[in-house]
């Protein structure tokens, strides 16, 4: 041959992964090894899974509170105070003038939450729901509708 590429070589990879059940029974060492492979990732996923799952109070505190300060003090929020007291996380802005309160109902990132927030010391005049349409939520997620929410509110 003269170097011309064989039917293998010139056959791009998505259209060799949209093969034929009849073309995948023909080679079932394909199929096979497509399922080895496939078996290591899903056990490495699930040992990431397991080895990154803490305790709540423990992800807020090493994980929630940090990404969050990073993240308002990108925005140009310098004084914001954050605590975690139980199930609820709560925030503070310009010396406790502005509070918020984030409540984990089920005690993890993700059971229902629900969201607080007053001014000059009232007692919260609105509870309402957090990320309700969010199944699987994490760290990075959390903290991206915690910023949106205190942004809304107009106070920075």
């Amino acid at each position: 041959m003269s170097g011309e590429p064989t039917p293998e070589t010139s056959v791009p990879e998505e259209v060799a992964a949209q093969k034929s059940p009849q073309a995948k029974a023909a080679n079932p060492s394909a199929s096979a090894s497509e399922a080895a492979e496939a078996e290591p990732k899903a056990t490495a996923k699930k040992a990431a899974k397991a080895k990154e799952e803490k305790p709540f109070e423990q992800e807020i505190t090493e994980d929630v509170i940090p990404a969050a300060l990073a993240a308002f003090r990108k925005r140009g929020v310098e004084d914001l105070q954050l605590r975690l007291q139980g199930k609820t996380l709560i925030g503070s802005l310009e010396g406790g003038k502005k509070q918020f309160s984030v409540l984990f109902a089920e005690g993890s990132l993700n059971g229902r939450k629900f969201f607080r927030c007053a001014t000059e010391g009232a007692p919260a005049s609105t509870v309402e729901s957090f990320m309700i349409d969010e199944r699987r939520v994490d760290v990075n997620l959390l903290v991206f509708y915690l910023v949106q929410r205190v942004y809304a509110q107009g106070w920075y």
